[in-house]
């Protein structure tokens, strides 16, 4: 999730009202150049986190792999909590653990495209078992629980970034705030949108949460500087926290009940890819979602959130049975 909101926080420096909830930046940087076979690049004489290019070698190596076509797996593990009103303490719903897989293509002058997919899935607060139905201790009504599934989640790292903005194009630098001492090396930044919401109450009174979609997420990725310094790692091993306030998820049926949910997770890259992910999930997503296991290798598609998908593949639910 932290590689996903990093979309969306390109996509939101200067507070875009953007037509779906996560939203990724439009990149309008062209296609892979002639030149991918070329060496990546290094920091040189030392690491400067004021220069652009060095922020993108460096968040490159936290969050994936510099190498042309390398495969990283990023796993994170949490819980849920809903947050109902002032009187009334935050309330862990359930569980919430998933994973990502993300493929880099080296373009030159310290430019990749990430190519992502991710996967994740609602846990049992006792077991930890993946959850398909659970009983709303909000509303009392047993409902369907839905993974959150996006594929892709595609865009550029590069020294500056461009999106669209009407019919112009803003383009800015590749920075990001730094924590550097001892041997940490820490990036911390928050991700703040606020967009027309994709499920609208008039066709979706259950589902939806209102008009408006406002998420808050926060990001820590943490590493070790000689690490992330060393002109021989082309990755460094990378853990941290994704956190996030968000409304209600529309399987939950809430409606515009008031409150919204509150995620925290801690996050890291596994060494070992896949096989490193715990085997429930593991064995649960080849049964159920075996692609998500499989990386991307090719540019494809537009990305899609979950909550256009849960639009174009559900209709609106019944009225809540009385009783």
């Amino acid at each position: 999730m932290i590689v996903s909101a990093l979309d969306r926080m390109l996509a939101s420096r200067r507070d875009l009202i953007a037509a779906t909830a996560g939203a990724a930046a439009v990149s309008l940087f062209g296609a892979r150049s002639a030149n991918a076979a070329l060496a990546t690049p290094d920091f040189g004489s030392g690491f400067d986190p004021m220069k652009a290019e060095h922020n993108t070698l460096a968040f490159c190596k936290l969050l994936a792999d510099t190498r042309d076509n390398s495969v990283t797996c990023g796993y994170f593990k949490g819980q849920v909590l809903a947050y109902v009103g002032p009187s009334k303490a935050l309330q862990p719903l359930f569980g919430y653990e998933g994973f990502g897989l993300t493929t880099v293509k080296y373009v030159g002058e310290y430019h990749w495209q990430k190519l992502h997919k991710e996967v994740s899935y609602y846990t049992d607060l006792k077991t930890g078992a993946i959850l398909d139905s659970w009983e709303n201790v909000l509303s009392g009504e047993k409902v369907e629980v839905l993974p959150v599934y996006n594929d892709p989640v595609n865009s550029n790292w590069a020294p500056t970034y461009s999106f669209g903005v009407g019919d112009k194009k803003v383009t800015y630098p590749f920075l990001f705030p730094w924590f550097m001492g001892d041997d940490t090396a820490v990036v911390d930044f928050g991700v703040n949108t606020t967009t027309n919401a994709v499920l609208m109450p008039d066709k979706w009174p259950r589902e939806s949460h209102g008009p408006i979609t406002q998420v808050y997420e926060a990001i820590q990725v943490h590493a070790r500087l000689s690490e992330l310094t060393d002109p021989s790692r082309t990755s460094v091993y990378a853990s941290g926290s994704w956190q996030r306030i968000a409304p209600y998820l529309p399987w939950m049926l809430m409606g515009q009940a008031p409150g919204h949910l509150v995620y925290k997770t801690t996050t890291r890259k596994l060494k070992n890819g896949v096989d490193g992910l715990p085997k429930n999930v593991r064995d649960y997503t080849a049964k159920r979602f075996p692609k998500y296991l499989e990386p991307l290798r090719e540019w494809v598609g537009s990305n899609v959130s979950s909550f256009e998908v849960y639009a174009r593949d559900r209709k609106p639910a019944p009225e809540k049975p009385q009783g």
